[in-house]
This record gives structure tokens, C-alpha cells and sequence, in this order.
């Protein structure tokens, strides 16, 4: 008897919902790089799907953005030439279930058809949520890193 207890126990806890496993964190991870690769490759189609269909964001120069997200627009801005070449630094994760909270510095720079350019860093936080098996942003929010005189 105490043995199909055991056995119970462990598959319940094997199997439970909600309960974060050792590997989440690095599949937090992993997503979120692959997330803004599809930024890097112009590559529209591999950011959406790491995005719940109703996410919103903070950016920066703008409001909350509870659009839903234009896919095509943003395709089409990258194949008429803006860019994206982005990268995490010291990448935080906090699993809470099926929940998750990633925190980064974004470096690099955004160059838009138009001649304007956006330059990093910004401070970046995420809120993602395992849907299917794959951390899928919730919400996000980039902000500038001001590393200047305050009020800057």
C-alpha cells in the first residue's frame, strides 16, 4: 500500500499542472532568444509565435499597446528595409508555474527604412505563459536605460 502511494505521489507530482520543472528556466530562455532572433532575421511569422494572441506591451514612444500584434505591418516593414540587430544581457527568470517573469538589458540598435535609428540599451522585462509547451509572451516592456545625468 505504501508503495502505490508513493508511485501516486511522484506521478502526481510529475505530472501536475502549474508546477515549474528544473529545465524551465532554460526553456524561458530559449524562447525568448528565438523570440528576438525573428527580430534579427526579419522574420515577422517566428516573433508571433511566441505571443499570446491578446499581449500587450510598453515600448518605447509609446502607450500601452493592446492591439492585437500587426504581423503583416511589421513584415512588411522588414522587408522594406528596417532592422533589427538585438541581444540580451544578464537574461533573469522566475518560474512561477506556468507563469514566468524575464528580465534583461536589450542591447544593439534598430535601423528604420526612413533613415532613423533607434539605439539601445533598454531595460526589458517580460511576462511569459507555457501554453502547449511553449513560453509565449504575455506582456512586454522596453524602456530606455538612461545612463546619464538624472532627467535625462
Amino acid at each position: 500500500m505504501k508503495s502505490i502511494i508513493a508511485v501516486l505521489t511522484i506521478a502526481g507530482l510529475t505530472f501536475a499542472p502549474g508546477i515549474a520543472v528544473a529545465d524551465d528556466e532554460e526553456d524561458v530562455i530559449a524562447a525568448v532568444l528565438d523570440y528576438i532572433s525573428g527580430w534579427n532575421d526579419g522574420d515577422a511569422a517566428k516573433i508571433v509565435e511566441y505571443m499570446l494572441p491578446d499581449a500587450t506591451a510598453f515600448q518605447q514612444g509609446n502607450n500601452l499597446a493592446a492591439a492585437p500584434f500587426n504581423q503583416a505591418a511589421l513584415q512588411n516593414n522588414m522587408d522594406n528595409g528596417t532592422s533589427f540587430n538585438l541581444q540580451f544581457r544578464d537574461m533573469k527568470v522566475q518560474v512561477y508555474g506556468d507563469t514566468a517573469v524575464f528580465t534583461a538589458y536589450e542591447v544593439g540598435n534598430i535601423a528604420f527604412a526612413n533613415g532613423f535609428t533607434n539605439q539601445g540599451p533598454w531595460r526589458y522585462t517580460a511576462v511569459l505563459v507555457k501554453r502547449d509547451g511553449v513560453w509565449k509572451q504575455a506582456h512586454r516592456h522596453a524602456s530606455p536605460l538612461r545612463t546619464g545625468d538624472p532627467g535625462q
